[in-house]
């Protein structure tokens, strides 16, 4: 009896062992995924840009890269306009992360009904899009296309309120970086507009935001020049990427601080 007893907590002693072991596992993994920050960048052709533009994505991932953050690029796009994949040289040893949800010309609410056909800009829908990827930052600069088409500043307010609801229903605690548009020169009306919407854009992140998912003002039209960090009035040349880079990569920070 006292044999079967020593054999029985024998194997108790094993079984609980394997079941400790691959409890560790599981959350070694689930931690080590946790840890690895999912950044998604969302918006038009600003965020989408041209082939033969690097888009102010590339030189944040660098800054990313050069700070050690463990992060991830999300998004149903790798591509920019008129190039699959444009050369981005590789950095420290890694490829450029090109996915990404910029959508040239797109309006705020065609981020939330969506396009059903792909003419190099993307097709889908954020909701749908969201079933692919998780997000734990959102940087979202978006409402340009609605200033220029004149739509009401409020209506695109609501788009925005509902893009941020939409993100929010894949992850609640998602951090919310959101910017006051660059300037554009393309016309007077046009600048006006833009600058009106920035107005609009500045009110609404006051309110947007919650204790469990923070909203954060990055206001890249302050110190971006429109006249020589455009290079047609309305898109950024190789500065004005840079400083966008840099104006997101500093709220990045400021976000994984909190």
């Amino acid at each position: 009896m006292k044999s079967n007893d020593r054999s029985f907590k024998l194997l108790a002693t094993m079984m609980l062992s394997m079941m400790m072991l691959n409890y560790s596992q599981l959350v070694f993994a689930a931690t080590a995924d946790a840890e690895t920050i999912k950044i998604l960048t969302l918006g038009d052709s600003i965020t989408q840009a041209e082939s033969n533009r690097a888009s102010f994505r590339y030189p944040l991932w660098k800054k990313l890269v050069d700070a050690d953050i463990d992060f991830d690029f999300v998004g149903s796009m790798n591509k920019q306009l008129g190039a699959d994949k444009p050369p981005h040289a590789d950095y420290k040893g890694k490829k450029f992360d090109s996915d990404h949800e910029g959508h040239f010309a797109w309006a705020a609410d065609e981020i939330i009904r969506g396009r059903k056909f792909d003419n190099g800009t993307g097709s889908g829908n954020l909701k749908g899009w969201l079933t692919a990827y998780d997000v734990d930052i959102a940087l979202i600069h978006l409402g340009t296309n609605d200033a220029f088409m004149q739509q009401p500043n409020q209506s695109t307010a609501d788009e925005l309120k509902a893009i941020v609801s939409l993100i929010r229903d894949d992850n609640p605690r998602v951090i919310i970086l959101l910017a006051r548009l660059i300037p554009t020169t393309r016309t007077a009306w046009d600048t006006k507009s833009v600058n009106s919407l920035n107005e609009t854009i500045v009110s609404l992140s006051k309110t947007l935001g919650t204790d469990e998912s923070p909203v954060i003002l990055v206001d890249q039209f302050s110190g971006f020049d429109g006249k020589a960090d455009l290079y047609d009035m309305v898109h950024p040349n190789a500065s004005g990427e840079e400083k966008m880079a840099a104006k997101w990569f500093d709220a990045i920070q400021r976000a994984l601080k909190k």
